[in-house]
C-alpha cells in the first residue's frame, strides 16, 4: 500500500444498483417485525396496524431526503460526511450526528442479535445473550471477508425472508378468524399509536445503512436514489401485508405477551407455519445482523478517515480492503449492549437514535438547497420556494417521535454519547495544539 494510500484509504466499488436495493432492503426487514410488535401492540391495541402505517409514511420522508443527499454526496461516512459538507464551519455538529447513528447502529445491532438469540432457543440449548454474541462475531467475519462476499450472503438472506414473510402474509389474510373489516378499524387511542409508531421506527430505519455504501457504488449518482426508492416501496407493502397477517389470526392483547409474536400467529395457521416463521426470523436476524455490521464499521471508517475518530479505525485490510478495525470495535460496542438483554430499552434506543438523525438528515437537504444551490443533485425533490416539503414534515414528524420514550432511554442515550465524546475531543484538542504549534515555527 502507498503513502497516499494509507492516508486517505479507498473502498472497493462493486456494487449496483439490484445489490444495493437487496442490502436496502434486508437492513430495514430485519428483527423489528418479529420482535417489537409485542410492545408495540401493548401501547397501540388493535391499532398497531395505523402505528406501521405511520412509522412508514415519516420513514418515507427521511428515505426521499435520504435519495437526494446521498447521490450528491456520496460517502463512506454517510451523515457524517452529508453534515460535513452542509455545515463546514461546525465539525462539532457532524460528529454528534456520526456519534448517534453509531450509537443506534449498535444497540440496532444489539437488538436483532438478541432476537435470533430468542428465536434460536426452540433449537439450541444456549442462552440468546451468548448466541447474540457468536452470531455477531461470526457477521463481523463476514464483513472483515470484503463487501463482494457481504453483499452476496446479504442478498441471497433477504430473498429468502422476504419470501417467507409475502408467503406467510397470502395464507393469514384470508385464513385468520378476523376479517381485514374486523382488523382495520379506527383506534381511539392516538396517544398509544404515537407511541407504537415510536416503538417501530427503528424497523423502517436502513437508509442511513445503505448511506453508508454509497462510497462502494459502482454508479452512486444513477443508483443510489432507485435503490433508497426500491426499498422503500417493497418494505412498506411487506411490513403492511404481514401486520394484517399477524392481526387476522391474533388479537393485539395476545400479541403484548408474546416473546416470539410473529411465529405464535403463524402456529395459529397449523401446520409446518410456526416452524417456517421461526426459520424466517432466523434468517432475517441473521441478515441484519450482516448488514449494520458492514454499516457500522463504515460509518467509524469513514469518521476516522475525517480526523474525528483515531486513525487506526481507518485501517483497511490488504486482500479486501475491508474496515476490519472499525469492525472489530463496533463488535465491542453491540456486546455491551447486548448484555443489557431487554429488546424492548435497547430497541427504544435505536429507534431514538434514528429520530434524531433523520432531523438532522432532512435539515441538511433543506440548508444544502440555499448554500450549495449549484451541487448536481441527480435525485431531486419537488419543492416550494427551494424548500422540499417532505424534508420539514420529516424533520418535524421525527422530533415528534423522539419525543415518545421513557427517561432511562435518554439518560442511557446521553451516557453513552458522552463517552463517545471524549476521544473527539482529545483528537480536536490534540489537532489544535499541532496548528499552533506549526504556525509558530513558521
Amino acid at each position: 500500500m502507498t503513502g497516499s494510500e494509507n492516508e486517505h484509504p479507498a473502498l472497493a466499488k462493486s456494487l449496483g444498483v439490484v445489490r444495493l436495493s437487496l442490502y436496502g432492503v434486508g437492513t430495514i426487514i430485519g428483527a423489528g417485525v418479529y420482535s417489537v410488535i409485542a410492545p408495540a401492540a401493548g401501547a397501540a391495541g388493535d391499532g398497531i396496524w395505523l402505528s406501521f402505517l405511520l412509522a412508514a409514511v415519516i420513514s418515507a420522508f427521511s428515505g426521499l431526503s435520504y435519495a437526494e443527499i446521498a447521490s450528491a454526496l456520496p460517502g463512506a461516512g454517510a451523515e457524517h460526511n452529508f453534515l460535513r459538507k452542509t455545515f463546514p464551519s461546525f465539525p462539532a455538529l457532524a460528529f454528534m450526528i456520526g456519534l448517534f447513528i453509531a450509537v443506534h447502529g449498535a444497540a440496532t445491532l444489539a437488538t436483532v442479535a438478541l432476537t435470533f438469540g430468542n428465536y434460536a432457543q426452540t433449537l439450541l440449548p444456549f442462552a440468546p445473550v451468548v448466541v447474540a454474541i457468536a452470531l455477531m462475531g461470526v457477521a463481523t467475519l463476514i464483513n472483515i471477508a470484503g463487501i463482494g462476499k457481504a453483499a452476496f450472503v446479504s442478498a441471497a438472506l433477504t430473498v429468502l425472508q422476504v419470501s417467507c414473510l409475502v408467503g406467510f402474509a397470502l395464507f393469514a389474510i384470508p385464513s385468520g378468524s378476523r376479517s381485514l373489516q374486523d382488523v382495520a378499524v379506527w383506534p381511539d387511542n392516538p396517544a398509544g399509536i404515537l407511541q407504537g409508531a415510536a416503538i417501530l421506527f427503528f424497523i423502517y430505519s436502513g437508509y442511513e445503512h445503505m448511506a453508508s455504501l454509497s462510497e462502494e457504488a459502482k454508479r452512486p449518482d444513477r443508483d443510489l436514489w432507485r435503490a433508497f426508492m426500491i426499498a422503500l416501496g417493497i418494505t412498506t407493502v411487506v411490513y403492511m401485508a404481514v401486520i394484517f397477517g399477524v392481526l387476522s389470526l391474533m388479537s393485539a392483547g395476545n400479541l403484548a405477551g408474546s416473546q416470539s409474536p410473529l411465529a405464535d400467529a403463524a402456529a395459529q395457521l397449523g401446520g409446518s407455519f410456526g416452524i417456517i416463521i421461526i426459520a424466517a426470523a432466523l434468517i432475517a436476524t441473521a441478515n441484519a445482523v450482516v448488514s449494520s455490521s458492514l454499516s457500522g464499521s463504515r460509518l467509524l471508517f469513514g469518521m476516522a478517515r475525517d480526523g474525528d475518530l483515531p486513525s487506526p479505525l481507518s485501517r483497511t485490510l490488504g486482500f479486501s480492503r475491508s474496515p476490519w478495525i472499525a469492525a472489530l470495535i463496533y463488535l465491542v460496542i453491540a456486546c455491551a449492549f447486548v448484555a443489557v438483554g431487554e429488546i424492548a430499552f435497547v430497541a427504544s434506543l435505536s429507534s431514538l437514535g434514528v429520530t434524531l438523525v433523520f432531523a438532522a438528515i432532512n435539515t441538511a437537504v433543506i440548508v444544502l438547497r440555499f448554500t450549495q444551490p449549484d451541487l448536481e443533485r441527480p435525485f431531486r425533490l419537488p419543492s416550494i420556494a427551494n424548500v422540499p416539503p417532505t424534508a420539514v414534515l420529516g424533520v418535524v414528524t421525527s422530533l415528534l417521535l423522539a419525543t415518545q420514550y421513557d427517561w432511562a432511554v435518554y439518560l442511557t442515550f446521553a451516557g453513552v454519547f458522552v463517552l463517545g465524546a471524549v476521544p473527539y475531543v482529545f483528537i480536536r484538542r490534540r489537532g489544535s495544539a499541532t496548528t499552533r504549534a506549526s504556525g509558530g515555527e513558521r
